[in-house]
């Protein structure tokens, strides 16, 4: 039976994760209503992106260079042609009968954004479950959010033409500035109930902290150059309800938690201007308030993976003090939970079905 063709323009986006965008075009047969047209942006790979048959026919639109998420929005949305557009991440996956369960508000004449919750599906293991926890932006909720994540955007052509941002020069935080931009015009951002988007994109733990600390870490740094005391407190404060809130889903996220708290912290006084041998040295400190040599040195292999390698060094009252603030807010029970996630840390450090991501480079 010849399903229903929609006014849709379906616009995604590729840079090195050619099977990840190859499955998104893939699924797109099991939709209840589908595009009229198919744009690909290329975003600098290499080697090039080659679409598989689909139909209708996918267009790639090639960038000689990578140019990051906000820059491959502007090109794909500014080239679509069909009265509605929907972008989605090349590892987003789509419930059946998304678009026509959401199209009718997009279609709104004082509505901006439409889109559903997005739920991190990347497998099993304690990893996916921290990142389901982590990165699954208002699952389970519905209405009307300040910010709408850019991983799908369903939008009248309209709205693109008169409110897009051609003019927005940075890599990232488009849907920040975006967001900002429709509820300033008085255009409404419409997160809707029912099944969700899933995210599949299987993350390596060194790249779930890249992710978080691109989006979380933009005001701590920005204020740390003036004052990095403050920035520093404020984080571990945050930090606190973030470990309390997860030792209550699984003690063992404590692991995950302590690793990106050291990425934040080493990545804040690098920010500062404190060289390199006192990143190093608190590396080194933080490894060795681990329970025993095992976790410390995932721990430091984990850190030199981030750009941190451990060096220990003689005493450092700043890095005391660091030391103290962050052991001050782990919870009860933090080495015991350390030790029954090693098991699993092993397990992640012997497979390499990772998918790439623009995180890594």
């Amino acid at each position: 039976m010849n399903k229903h063709r929609c006014g849709l323009s379906v616009i995604t986006y590729t840079y090195n994760d050619h099977a990840l965008a190859a499955g998104l075009l893939a699924s797109m047969k099991d939709w209840d209503c589908l595009p009229r047209e198919i744009l690909v942006v290329d975003d600098g790979s290499r080697p090039p992106f080659v679409p598989p048959p689909c139909e209708p026919r996918a267009r790639v639109i090639r960038l000689p260079a990578n140019q990051g998420p906000a820059q491959a929005k502007i090109a794909g949305l500014g080239a679509a042609a069909s009265r509605f557009l929907l972008s989605l991440d090349a590892d987003i996956r789509l419930p059946p009968d998304w678009v026509s369960r959401c199209l009718p508000a997009a279609a709104r004449d004082d509505t901006g954004l439409v889109a559903t919750a997005i739920v991190t599906d990347a497998g099993e293991g304690l990893l996916a479950a921290y990142q389901r926890l982590c990165f699954s932006p208002m699952a389970g909720r519905s209405g009307e959010p300040k910010v709408m994540p850019a991983g799908v955007w369903l939008l009248r052509r309209e709205v693109w033409a008169r409110h897009g941002f051609p003019e927005y020069r940075e890599r990232l935080h488009e849907d920040v500035y975006f967001s900002d931009k429709l509820r300033r015009a008085g255009l409404g951002l419409r997160v809707l109930p029912g099944e969700p988007a899933r995210q599949i994109r299987r993350l390596s733990r060194h790249t779930t902290v890249r992710r978080g600390w691109t989006w979380q870490g933009r005001e701590y740094l920005a204020a740390v150059t003036d004052n990095p005391v403050d920035p520093v407190n404020a984080f571990l404060l945050a930090m606190r309800g973030r470990m309390e809130s997860h030792q209550a889903a699984d003690p063992r996220f404590g692991y995950y938690d302590y690793l990106y708290a050291a990425y934040a912290l080493a990545s804040l006084a690098r920010a500062s201007g404190r060289p390199v041998a006192f990143t190093s040295a608190l590396a080194a400190r933080l490894a060795s308030d681990l329970p025993g040599p095992e976790p410390a040195d995932v721990f430091r292999h984990d850190m030199a993976a981030l750009g941190f390698p451990s060096v220990p060094s003689g005493p450092d009252p700043l890095i005391a003090a660091i030391r103290r603030g962050l052991r001050s807010i782990l919870p009860a029970g933090f080495d015991a939970a350390v030790a029954g996630a090693l098991p699993h840390l092993r397990e992640e450090d012997r497979r390499g079905d990772w998918d790439f991501s623009l995180y890594d480079g």
